[in-house]
C-alpha cells in the first residue's frame, strides 16, 4: 500500500510542477527530475529510508539535468516535431510475434532491425537541427494496458542528446500518457 501511495504523490507531484513551467527546458528538467526520482524509489524500494531518500535526490538530480539539456535550445516548432515523431512511433502496429515484445528488446538487434523510426529536420535550421525517434519496447503495463519506450534523439549543432520515456495507455485507442 505504501508503494502504490508514493507512486500516486510523485505523479501528482510532477503533473502540479510542469503546470507552472514557463518553458520547455524547466518542462523537459522537471519531467526528467519526476522521472529520476521515480527510478529510484522502483530500484531502492521503501525499507531503509535513509538510502531511500538519497537515492532519490540523487534519480531526481540526474534527471533533471538531463531533462533540462533535452529541452533546451529547441524552438517550438521543432519540440512539436519532436511530438509528432513520437506519436506517429507509439501509434505505429507492432504485431504480437514482434521482437520488440520481449524483457530484452531494448537491447536486442532484431528487435531494432524491426523497430519503428521516423526522423525530423527542423523547418528554420534543416542544416543543424534534426532528430529521430525510435521504438525500444513494448511491454504490459500488468492491468491489461500497454506501455512503449521510445528513445528521443535531437542534434543541435552537432552535439547529441538522447532520452528514453516510456508511454503507456490503458487499453487499444485510449491516449498515449507519459509513464
Amino acid at each position: 500500500m505504501k508503494t502504490s501511495k508514493a507512486a500516486i504523490a510523485v505523479a501528482m507531484a510532477g503533473t502540479l510542477a510542469v503546470s507552472a513551467c514557463e518553458n520547455m527546458e524547466e518542462t523537459m528538467g522537471l519531467l526528467g527530475a519526476v522521472a529520476g526520482a521515480g527510478l529510484a524509489y522502483a530500484v531502492v524500494g521503501d525499507d531503509n529510508g535513509a538510502v531511500l531518500a538519497a537515492a532519490v535526490l540523487a534519480g531526481a538530480a540526474a534527471g533533471g539535468w538531463l531533462g533540462a539539456n533535452f529541452g533546451r535550445g529547441l524552438d517550438e516548432a521543432e519540440r512539436e516535431r519532436v511530438a509528432q515523431s513520437t506519436q506517429q512511433v507509439l501509434n505505429s502496429e507492432i504485431p504480437a510475434s514482434s521482437p520488440l515484445r520481449s524483457a530484452s528488446a531494448a537491447y536486442s538487434q532484431q528487435a531494432a532491425a524491426v523497430a519503428p523510426s521516423v526522423g525530423w529536420q527542423s523547418a528554420d535550421n534543416p542544416n543543424t537541427v534534426s532528430g529521430r525517434t525510435t521504438l525500444l519496447q513494448v511491454s504490459g503495463d500488468g492491468g491489461g494496458g500497454e506501455c512503449r519506450t521510445v528513445r528521443q534523439l535531437v542534434v543541435a549543432n552537432g552535439q547529441e542528446e538522447q532520452q528514453d520515456v516510456q508511454f503507456c495507455r490503458s487499453a487499444p485507442g485510449a491516449q498515449w500518457q507519459m509513464a
